[in-house]
């Protein structure tokens, strides 16, 4: 796959700090109200490609990679894929920073979720640096950009205010307490603002759908933590503060990342350059969220595949949607193992360039010798029906000894194909309600008495039997798509599979045999 967009975002960079010395500065925002998910390490991935493009295409040019985490923001409600509701739901409208965590391992609910993110960016080898809403306000790093928003209130509610009901003009303020009495954020309203003691005054007033305002009224001061600003300009302050020349966003964020660019400018900052890429939807079509918890999680990415498959799978071009779900991953790691195959790691163009000199690369070798495929591998430890990963890796060295000069890597593949097995038999089983056509089991039948005659030496290969498969599928009128959609569905329940020659192969002549005469009893011949 040849990749050009991270060498065309690296030059947009470059042409930016042109004649500066300046250090290209990224970001990559990330809310922890729930588990990283895909959308959130991907943004790293890739803003990170961009980075490794710039230094190639630029090597003179010094870069930085901020990851930023808005963990002083209000958790307005509970998320799905998290425990310990009843603990959590009292302390919902409190900064995700104040609540406690609720696995009951870290000191706040933020530094949980953000030590989950942590821990993953440090498997997959990035270079970033990791920064905390709550600590650059608390702190006074912020402090600055906070008296901007101030001097500039009227310039910077104006701009805003242009893109809300007009029916919430009136009452919005770029400022929003956290209350003294209670605890809760966006339940404030500010009364009235004093520039001359960078001060607000304010009510607890605003009743969320999930909690309710204490009633409190207060003046605060807008510095060191007291007070935050809504996200916008939040966005917009960071950009100003920290001075970022590169963000990515979601094309749900087209309008937003256009306002911020504009109050960023009022404070007195260059708004940085942006990058819109599409969203990920999980295997049905949907959007996935870190609160829901569909698609595939980190976790499971980490446990069913290897590392170079999703850093792959995130070098598609980002302004196209893509789906990612659990029962398409196979397909995607096969998709990383074919270029293993064909592509060249040391081309700049190419994806696996991207992806190579990252944690956990292997020296692979040799490895365009086999046609093994993660399909294959998950279909086999399926079909053997036991957990131990050397009885998988035996099948494989029995059908293709070649895989020896990779064993780690291969040993490594049918670890991840027993888990995703392992997982794949909690999940329901994805089968079809149609009876098949009445000419299929004659067929089936065929097929199950050829296979048993293969008795000549070395008969049983890979290409025999998918001649084989072929033909009998011919012999009895099927069209070789739906004859190959009914052999999946009779044998392993599913409508797609692996390459069938290859799947027999490796299984070998008596469990093959077996798997027919299984499949024939079902329908009850």
């Amino acid at each position: 796959m040849i990749v050009d967009w991270p060498h065309n975002e690296a030059k947009r960079v470059a042409e930016r700090l042109q004649g500066s010395d300046k250090l290209a500065v990224f970001e990559t925002g990330y809310g922890p109200s729930g588990l990283p998910h895909i959308g959130t390490f991907a943004e790293v991935v890739r803003t990170s490609y961009v980075i490794k493009a710039l230094r190639a295409d630029y090597p003179e040019r010094a870069t930085k990679l901020i990851v930023f985490s808005d963990d002083l923001d209000g958790l307005r409600s509970m998320p799905e894929n998290v425990p310990n509701h009843a603990l959590i739901e009292k302390h919902l409208g409190a900064p995700l920073s104040s609540l406690p965590d609720p696995f009951g391992q870290e000191s706040s609910y933020a530094a949980y979720m953000n030590g989950r993110l942590k821990h993953f960016l440090d498997y997959y080898g990035f270079e970033y640096l990791f920064e905390s809403s709550t600590e650059c306000y608390q702190s006074g790093r912020f402090n600055d950009g906070l008296a901007r928003v101030m001097e500039n209130y009227d310039a910077v509610r104006n701009l805003f205010i242009k893109t809300i009901a007009p029916a919430n003009r009136d009452a919005w303020s770029p400022f929003f307490p956290i209350c003294e009495s209670c605890g809760k954020i966006y339940t404030t309203s500010v009364l009235s603002v004093h520039p001359e003691t960078s001060e607000v005054t304010y009510h607890c007033n605003r009743d969320e759908k999930n909690y309710r305002s204490c009633g409190h009224r207060g003046r605060v001061s807008i510095l060191n933590g007291k007070v935050k600003v809504g996200w916008k300009v939040d966005w917009a302050m960071r950009w100003y503060a920290f001075g970022i020349d590169y963000e990515m966003h979601g094309k749900d964020l087209l309008d937003s990342a256009s306002l911020s660019s504009k109050i960023c400018s009022v404070l007195g900052g260059r708004p940085p350059l942006t990058y819109k890429y599409e969203l990920f939807l999980d295997e049905n079509a949907a959007k996935i969220s870190k609160k829901i918890g569909n698609g595939v999680s980190m976790e499971q990415w980490q446990s069913f595949a290897p590392v170079g498959s999703l850093l792959y799978f995130l070098l598609e071009e980002p302004n196209r949607s893509r789906k990612m779900g659990l029962p398409i991953l196979p397909r995607l790691v096969d998709n990383y193992l074919n270029a293993l195959k064909k592509e060249d790691a040391s081309d700049p163009k190419a994806a696996l360039w991207f992806v190579d000199g990252l944690q956990h690369h292997h020296d692979l070798s040799g490895i365009d010798k086999t046609d093994i495929t993660f399909l294959l591998l998950t279909n086999v430890a399926e079909n053997i029906g036991s957990d131990d990963v050397e009885l998988l890796f035996d099948y494989v060295l029995h059908y293709d000894p070649s895989v020896q000069e990779n064993a780690e890597f291969f040993r490594n593949l049918c670890r991840h194909a027993i888990e995703y097995v392992k997982d794949a038999r909690l999940r329901a089983a994805e089968t079809s309600n149609e009876l098949p056509p009445e000419n299929f089991f004659p067929a089936l039948l065929s097929l199950s008495e050829e296979i048993k005659a293969m008795t000549a030496p070395g008969a049983f290969t890979a290409e025999t039997l998918q001649n084989l498969v072929f033909a009998v599928g011919r012999q009895h009128g099927f069209e070789p798509g739906v004859w190959f959609r009914l052999l999946y569905e009779a044998l392993l329940h599913k409508a797609q599979g692996p390459r069938l020659g290859s799947f027999f192969a490796m299984l070998g002549q008596d469990r093959s045999g077996a798997l027919l005469q299984q499949a024939l009893e079902r329908q009850g011949k």
